[in-house]
């Protein structure tokens, strides 16, 4: 599925709300963009989490290879 970039970023943040991870290739594959714009995507969500004073963060496990949103009130 061919997306723009607020389309992305939101489909990222909201596959991060309902399934908790994801890898990099899952989502490269899913939205048919290269691995510079899935960084810039990952960017794009990580600076409006913090911009926007939300209580999560958007980390990296290299245990597994996969992206988590990290709800740091707990």
């Amino acid at each position: 599925m061919k997306v723009n970039k607020t389309q992305g970023v939101l489909f990222i943040y909201t596959i991060l709300l309902e399934k908790k991870s994801f890898t990099k290739e899952e989502i490269i594959s899913c939205l048919e963009i290269n691995e510079l714009t899935f960084y810039r995507y990952i960017q794009e969500l990580r600076a409006f989490l913090c911009n926007f004073n939300y209580a999560q963060e958007l980390i990296y496990k290299k245990s597994d290879c996969k992206y988590y949103l990290f709800d740091m009130e707990d």
